[in-house]
């Protein structure tokens, strides 16, 4: 390429190479607001599937729920108020086998995992708190008119309830009309509960959902075995697992919580625990899926500038120690390519797996800008050098991506590198000199 002529300098040529840098802004933001958008739809397609197949689901163990009716007078009048008295059990065995389903649902280009849960709850109640005499002696337990609810955050990814026995008796359920937690309740009548009796009580029951599934710790010892084909287990909530097992065929966890664990006790009156008190002690397993293309997307679009600009330095630094010179024009086109990338990233990642993108994304790129400063400089061989340099420099971006726990060290790590290896080739460079004999 000829060189550029005028009255010029190095540090208006490394201005303009700076604004040049600053206006490539736009498109990148414009970029994260298309990454935005694009998630944004992935979310509602999540929505989608969960109000057709089952979303995010909370299950607990069976609670006990016993009328009570206060008496008091008022004015000459016998008045009365009604309550209920909730009771937790003694103690809760949860098993739970869930299975990913081979076919993900699809909405437009979105795949949504989706899982079967075959949960198995155990265990047994202690109605010594309900044969003593209430504290308040103007109340009374209504026993037979006492309804077993099982708590339920999504009464609609109820798939099949195979078996729901307490004691020796076969439940019946049907919605909760509950004031503290939503699910399905059946009518008990406990009017036969002696001092001292204990209950068990057993439930097999299927449910579907995605993203993640969450356990109320409503026993006094709450014991979990949860089982999967999901080989990516995220564990939240307010208790990690004792101990777990993940491999690629999927994890086994088990967690055991007591009653000392909660912010709640194991009966209360009405009014006396709010529902959020409950949800705060749940636990599960979130079904995290690693290759999540936007948030590598964002985090690649995040290093965009910090590429863009050593590679602009690069090319400033290889016109100060060669004859080569570059017009601002063509540093914005190579902007533009560099800044293209990304978009070309995202596009190609909906629709392959996320390592390929890249890898296609970055040849393209790499060709493109070699081919490009080949024919500007009328040096195949340079263009090629070029190019390879890409390659390194894009295969470095790739790692900085997919390393989620190390990506701040390893980007810390390579800026310093390649700022260094800039310095390191230029300290001999007289910038004096350069502006009187290479106008630029």
């Amino acid at each position: 390429m000829m060189p550029l002529t005028g009255s010029g300098s190095v540090t208006l040529k490394a201005a303009t190479i700076g604004v040049i840098v600053l206006v490539l802004l736009i498109p990148l933001s414009m970029l994260r607001g298309l990454v935005s958008e694009r998630a944004k739809l992935r979310e509602h397609a999540y929505t989608r599937v969960a109000e057709g197949w089952g979303g995010a689901n909370v299950l607990g163990g069976p609670m006990l729920i016993v009328p009570t009716e206060r008496t008091y007078v008022e004015n000459d009048h016998e008045r009365s108020v009604r309550g209920n008295l909730y009771l937790l059990p003694a103690r809760l065995d949860i098993a739970l086998d869930v299975r990913l389903e081979p076919e993900p649902r699809k909405v437009g280009i979105y795949e949504v995992p989706v899982y079967l849960g075959d949960i198995r709850l155990e265990g047994e109640f202690d109605f010594a708190a309900l044969t003593s005499a209430p504290e308040d002696p103007t109340t009374r337990y209504l026993l037979a008119e006492a309804r077993l609810l099982l708590p339920m955050s999504q009464v609609r990814s109820l798939r099949e309830v195979r078996s729901a026995r307490f004691s020796d008796k076969t439940l019946t359920f049907s919605p909760s009309r509950g004031r503290v937690l939503s699910g399905i309740e059946s009518v008990l009548d406990l009017s036969s509960v002696s001092p001292g009796d204990r209950a068990t009580f057993r439930f097999d029951t299927t449910l579907a959902g995605s993203r993640e599934i969450s356990l109320l710790p409503l026993g006094s010892e709450t014991r979990v075995q949860f089982a999967s084909n999901w080989p990516h287990p995220s564990f939240n909530g307010a208790f990690l697992p004792s101990s777990h097992e993940i491999g690629a065929e999927g994890f086994k966890a088990r967690w055991q919580v007591l009653e000392l664990n909660r912010p709640y006790p194991q009966r209360w009156a009405e009014g006396e625990i709010a529902e959020t008190a409950l949800l705060q002690s749940t636990f599960g397993v979130a079904l995290y899926q690693p290759s999540d293309i936007y948030q590598r997307g964002e985090r690649a679009i995040k290093y965009a500038l910090l590429f863009i600009a050593l590679t602009f330095l690069t090319f400033f630094a290889w016109e100060q120690l060669s004859a080569t010179r570059l017009h601002p024009l063509q540093y914005l086109l190579v902007g533009l390519a560099l800044s293209t990338f990304y978009l070309l990233l995202i596009a190609l990642s909906e629709h392959l797996s996320f390592g390929i993108a890249y890898g296609l994304g970055a040849a393209a790129l790499a060709l493109l800008i070699g081919a490009y400063i080949a024919g500007a400089v009328a040096s195949p061989a340079r263009g090629v050098v070029v190019a390879g340099a890409m390659a390194v420099v894009y295969g470095l971006l790739y790692v900085l991506v997919i390393s989620e726990d190390y990506a701040l060290l390893l980007g810390a790590i390579t800026l310093f590198a390649a700022l260094a290896a800039v310095m390191l080739v230029t300290r001999r460079v007289d910038w004096y000199r350069s502006h009187e004999e290479n106008p630029v």
